[in-house]
C-alpha cells in the first residue's frame, strides 16, 4: 500500500518561492510512489489562483493544476481565500475550496508524513 503524504503550505505564489518548493517537493513524492495531498492556508492561498502570468517566477499555478491531474488531492482554507477577496470559481479547476476539518485535519489524520513550508 502507498503511503500518503500530506504538504501545508502557507506562504503565496510569489512569497520565498515557498509554493514553488511545495510544487517540487510533490512531483518529487508522487515520482516515488507516495499518495500525495496538498492544503493550502494563510497567503499559500494565492497559489491556487487561475490567470497567474508571472514574468519571471515559475508559474505555481500551471504547476499546481498538472500536479491535480496527476493526482494530488489539493484543497484550500475557504476562510482564507475569502479574506482576500477571492471568490470560488476564481481558483484552478484541480484546487477544492474547503475547510480545516473537513480537509487538512482528515488529511492529516490519514497521512504517514506531513511536510509544512511556511515563513
Amino acid at each position: 500500500m502507498a503511503k500518503t503524504m500530506t504538504i501545508l503550505w502557507r506562504s503565496g505564489s510569489m512569497m520565498a518561492m515557498d509554493a514553488n518548493v511545495a510544487s517540487k517537493l510533490a512531483a518529487a513524492a508522487r515520482a516515488k510512489g507516495y499518495n500525495v495531498r496538498m492544503f493550502g492556508y494563510g497567503e499559500g492561498v494565492t497559489a491556487v489562483k487561475k490567470g497567474q502570468n508571472p514574468k519571471r517566477f515559475p508559474n505555481v499555478g500551471n504547476e499546481f493544476e498538472a500536479l491535480g491531474k496527476d493526482g494530488v488531492e489539493q484543497a484550500i482554507c475557504e476562510t482564507c481565500y475569502a479574506a482576500r477577496g477571492f471568490e470560488r470559481g476564481e481558483e484552478i479547476p484541480t484546487a477544492k475550496v474547503g475547510s480545516l476539518t473537513n480537509n487538512l485535519f482528515k488529511f492529516v489524520s490519514e497521512s504517514d508524513r506531513l511536510v509544512t513550508i511556511a515563513r
